[in-house]
């Protein structure tokens, strides 16, 4: 077997196994601002399932539920939250949470939570709005397509395999 044949099969291997060790158990949180507005924006990924009821999300900042997708809860946000947040399920498995901050600039902890089959699953994340990454296509592409960025890695071996 050519080395650069078996380099290729070594990391496919690996990153097919490593991608089945560390699959996250519950939804993954990715903030950023966006760019014009400076709206936090909070993207939680959460692994697909066909178990009924669901999927419904909803966040809370430091346990104050500021928006929900589930049904009624609308009516347990604050009216003065309503206007500011903005709570949808983008994909069957992402949910976006854009909130228009105050000025004061205060961090607080964002969680996210995952309504799925009968069961919730949350995660939590302390987010400072001075430090946020500007919101970009690319950033949100290898956030939520980690094999893309090992696909491209392995290019350069895979097209050496293809030259006489």
């Amino acid at each position: 077997m050519e080395p650069h044949l078996s380099a290729t099969a070594c990391l496919l291997l690996v990153s097919s196994v490593s991608g089945f060790l560390f699959t996250p158990r519950g939804p993954q949180m990715y903030p950023c601002l966006t760019y014009l507005e400076r709206n936090v924006r909070v993207d939680c990924e959460f692994p697909p399932t066909y178990q009924l009821p669901g999927p419904y999300c909803e966040y809370r900042q430091d346990s104050r539920l500021v928006g929900s997708t589930y049904p009624n809860a609308i009516s347990l946000v604050l009216a003065e939250d309503r206007f500011r947040s903005n709570v949808s399920l983008v994909t069957p498995t992402l949910c976006r949470l854009t909130w228009a901050p105050l000025a004061d600039e205060k961090p607080y902890t964002y969680t996210c939570r995952v309504y799925q089959g009968g069961k919730w699953k949350e995660n939590s994340m302390a987010v400072h709005q001075r430090l946020l990454p500007i919101c970009s296509a690319i950033s949100v592409m290898f956030h939520s397509a980690p094999w893309l960025l090992s696909l491209v890695m392995s290019l350069p071996m895979a097209v050496g395999l293809l030259s006489p």
